[in-house]
């Protein structure tokens, strides 16, 4: 086994919108890092798995179905497979975006 380590603050963000950058491919879980500035978003989408969104830094809102919640450092929100979901950011954001089957 061999450790693979990444440094988040690599990634860095992209000026015309939301920047996605795999971190880890496996059987059962897929980890992206989202890099949002300030303003950005993504757009609706459904996802056919569920999906662990953690706040690394920065704020915003996470839209799920008619559901709205407040995103910040630290937030872990969990949405389940099949919703419609959108995050808006409020401040420049990165958020771990962690898809198990």
């Amino acid at each position: 086994m061999t450790i693979q380590m990444a440094n988040v603050d690599d990634l860095g963000f992209a000026p015309g919108g939301a920047r996605l950058a795999p971190v880890l491919e496996a059987d059962s879980a897929r980890v992206l890092l989202l890099s949002l500035e300030d303003g950005q978003a993504v757009a609706p989408c459904q996802m056919s798995l569920t999906v662990l969104y953690l706040v690394l830094d920065g704020r915003g809102r996470l839209h799920v179905g008619d559901e709205e919640a407040e995103l910040s450092a630290g937030s872990l929100a969990i949405v389940p497979k099949d919703a419609v979901r959108s995050i808006q950011s409020e401040t420049q954001m990165r958020v771990l975006a962690i898809q198990v089957s």
